[in-house]
């Protein structure tokens, strides 16, 4: 019940401050002046585009199964809004603020926030097949509990090339995140994250993905340093009176894991489109 009160309470202040008014940006190759008039097929890749011309907020929750020496279950929601700024007739700025709450399951059993991180992306305001955005990431010690953060401010650059042709969404996300001040006594962040997106998107609004979310922990032992998912997620576009959303499910195992990481996750998203 508590996960569903900060669901909901973050969700609502999220859509009330970042209500579309807020943002004129570039309009991707499927983005089109309103909800009602846009296609399903094109609002599905809108969803999984990092640089689409209006405000989505997704909600994920995931849970991780047989985590530890005790096969316990792990929960995460993630909130990540991401909102266009327009920079000119030339080029916009793509903010992806990220929210987690975390139950970690015991042995240390803890729940609360994780450490906010903040992505901002400088990218071209055209359409186009290709599409490229780079900028800064940052990570910020906010973590309500000890054990669900760093304790170090980190930043690093970050970057994504799309891919957007007929009904293929497919894209690559990465960042580098290194931890340059906060608590001496905690380990430093030394960490590469890789995502690439392969999606299949039909005109009825259903859509297949691939979307591996895989990290390098450079400060571990190479036996621990890696986590590469393998998995799948089913998705559908469609609108709920004026409101587009989207909906996906999946199912990852963990080919490769550090220890005490889950073997293998499922998750739920519901994302909140406003185009334009």
């Amino acid at each position: 019940m508590l996960d569903v009160l900060i669901v909901n309470v973050l969700v609502g202040a999220l859509v009330v401050c970042l209500h579309p008014t807020l943002a004129q940006a570039q309009q991707s190759p499927s983005a089109t002046p309103s909800a009602a008039t846009t296609a399903l097929q094109d609002l599905s890749k809108d969803s999984r585009n990092p640089f689409v011309g209006f405000i989505k907020v997704p909600v994920e929750a995931t849970t991780g199964f047989d985590v530890g020496a005790h096969h316990n279950a792990g929960e995460n929601i993630n909130i990540e809004p991401l909102i266009p700024i327009d920079l000119g007739p030339d080029w916009d700025l793509i903010a992806r603020p990220s929210f987690n709450v975390t139950y970690a399951p015991s042995p240390g059993a803890a729940f609360g926030f994780q450490d906010l991180q903040t992505s901002f992306f400088l990218t071209p305001d055209k359409a186009a097949t290709w599409l490229w955005g780079a900028g800064p990431i940052f990570q910020f010690p906010t973590a309500s509990r000890r054990e669900l953060g760093t304790g170090r401010w980190s930043a690093g650059p970050t970057a994504a090339l799309t891919y957007n042709q007929g009904p293929w969404f497919n894209a690559i996300l990465t960042y580098q995140l290194m931890s340059f001040a906060g608590s001496r006594r905690r380990g430093s962040v030394n960490q590469t994250y890789i995502e690439p997106l392969i999606s299949y998107n039909f005109e009825s609004g259903w859509s297949v993905q691939c979307d591996p979310q895989m990290t390098l922990d450079w400060t571990a032992e190479s036996s621990n340093a890696w986590s590469i998912p393998l998995g799948a997620d089913v998705a559908r576009t469609f609108q709920l009176g004026e409101q587009a959303l989207n909906v996906q499910a999946g199912a990852y195992d963990n080919v490769k894991r550090p220890d005490g990481a889950p073997q293998w996750f499922a998750r739920l998203q519901l994302t909140y489109l406003f185009p334009e």
